[in-house]
């Protein structure tokens, strides 16, 4: 919906690929503002996780005794914890981050650069905060004192070199996750603005990636060389055979992504279609000449159903019983409306005549009520139907979407069955949507109440003798200063966004009804 469309981030050079195929958009990478000199070390493969394990403690343990931050990545909660109790063992002071408390570990994660820290975190923990060597500092404006500040900056300074002399932050991965991304957000944590630093992700054989792609011909040249499940296996060859799984992963979930547009592009388009509706609705646009033209239709299609045009089958009773259900009449003018239609034969003149009818009735309501209160409720209507029928339908579309991919079984695409079915819904839910607020339209009741009062709970036929002459019908409890108003019906609570009962047009919740007897007046 938008003209232009563009992001930045500093991962998205991997998904080049699929930014172009579904969106259309070019990927293009920005030079740093200084040169980046991280070191990435090879990745340690070890054959069991009690390996891996031992030697991300070890290698946290010996970044922590000279000083060097750590920050250690992983993949859930569960490693976290798995982690810090290997910490607590071995008596390394340090902070779990598990995205709970995003205020708390915001600030936790900035001092993740201090001297001798160590954090474990996972992936959304403390994101959106960078990692200052030496810990973070204020602003010069969050401090009222000049001096204060220029004296936190000296302390800062010898910090910030005494950090970057140990090496810089020192990040270490878990595990390889499954989509290169993730992996280089985490190892972009360090070497900030020029910053040193450096990182290494530590592998087992029995972690996901490795399981699923791959891991077989690593654990072959481990048995070949016959290595210790302490001893690592560091090779440009692993490290290939790693990214090679990573690949295969991003593009099934890449297909996975793809297939769930092809779906979404379905709804979209009715989504475009009913708010293009909705929207010349509020923005004030007349809905009578479609509402009349949409009862025509309805009373044409009942005449149809229950009678002939040669006038040999007419069941005059359920033409009726219909009628009546779109326009209440009282009994007495049910049945002379029954004593009409039996003077009638064919069927286009009984639809000649409950059209005449219906649009009569209509054009006397609107004198009585006013052009603009009915303007106002056929606005009111209009958009409680369409909502109303909009969220069943994405339910309806959710349900059917759940499901449809068994069609492939019977040797049929999934894709153009979704298609083909939630087109017909579509078609359902816009007929249903007419039908109903022709059935509603003439069923809104109106009251009447003196100037500076609210409306009385007043409620009046709609047809009081439709046969006889539309004028007489919908007749109000009017005085010569009584306003029409749209009925508040007893039991039934007003919400935030209904129309408010004063006949202003605005929702209850700006109009104030209320709280501001000043603007009835």
């Amino acid at each position: 919906m938008y003209q232009k469309l563009a992001g930045m981030t500093g991962t998205a050079a991997t998904e080049a690929e699929e930014f172009h195929k579904i969106y259309n958009l070019d990927v293009v990478v920005i030079p740093t503002h200084r040169t980046m000199i991280r070191e990435d070390f090879a990745d340690s493969v070890y054959k069991t996780p009690r390996g891996k394990y031992g030697a991300i403690v070890a290698d946290i343990i010996e970044c922590h005794k000279r000083g060097q931050p750590v920050l250690v990545g992983t993949t859930s909660i569960e490693k976290n914890e798995i982690i810090s109790e290997f910490l607590k063992r071995k008596g390394v002071p340090h902070q779990v981050l598990n995205a709970k408390n995003h205020l708390k570990e915001a600030s936790i994660i900035a001092d993740a650069g201090k001297k001798g820290s160590v954090t474990v975190a996972t992936n959304m923990a403390g994101r959106g905060v960078d990692i200052i060597l030496g810990g973070s500092t204020h602003e010069k404006w969050e401090m009222d004192d000049a001096k204060a500040w220029e004296d936190e900056q000296k302390t800062w300074k010898k910090l910030h070199d005494e950090v970057l002399s140990y090496g810089g932050l020192h990040v270490i991965g878990t595990e390889r996750h499954e989509s290169r991304r993730i992996d280089n957000q985490l190892r972009g944590r360090s070497g900030r603005q020029g910053d040193p630093g450096t990182s290494r992700f530590y592998v087992s054989l029995e972690d996901d990636i490795m399981r699923l792609f791959g891991g077989d011909q690593v654990a072959r040249l481990m048995t070949i060389f016959k290595l210790p499940e302490d001893v690592p296996l560091e090779h440009g060859m692993v490290s290939r055979a790693i990214e090679q799984a990573q690949v295969k992963v991003e593009g099934f979930h890449f297909d996975s992504r793809k297939h769930l547009v092809e779906y979404d592009d379905v709804l979209n388009k009715q989504r475009e279609i009913v708010y293009r509706k909705r929207r010349k609705i509020l923005e004030g646009e007349s809905q009578k000449d479609e509402i009349l033209a949409n009862i025509a239709r309805e009373i044409s299609n009942v005449v149809a159903l229950y009678a002939d045009e040669k006038g040999t089958s007419v069941e005059r009773e359920k033409i009726v019983t219909e009628f009546i259900s779109i326009i209440p009449f009282d009994p007495a003018s049910q049945q002379q409306l029954l004593k009409q239609l039996e003077q009638m034969h064919a069927g286009p003149e009984i639809t000649e005549f409950l059209t005449k009818i219906s649009a009569d009735i209509y054009e006397t309501r609107e004198k009585q009520i006013s052009p603009e209160l009915m303007r106002q409720i056929e606005r009111w209507v209009s958009l409680q139907v369409i909502d109303s029928f909009w969220m069943e339908h994405l339910d309806a579309v959710d349900d059917l979407r759940e499901g449809i991919g068994l069609r492939g079984y019977g040797q049929l695409d999934p894709l153009v069955e979704y298609k083909n079915e939630a087109f017909t819904m579509f078609e359902q839910l816009m007929a249903g949507v007419d039908g109903e607020i022709v059935h509603r339209i003439y069923k809104v009741q109106v009251a009447t109440a003196p100037p500076g009062q609210a409306p009385i709970n007043t409620q009046t036929p709609i047809a009081e003798s439709p046969i006889t002459k539309a004028a007489k019908m919908m007749r109000t409890n009017t005085s010569e200063q009584a306003i029409a108003q749209p009925v508040v019906n007893v039991g039934k609570k007003l919400g935030r966004n209904d129309p408010c009962p004063c006949g202003s047009g605005l929702k209850y919740k700006k109009c104030g009804l209320i709280n501001a007897p000043e603007h009835r007046k």
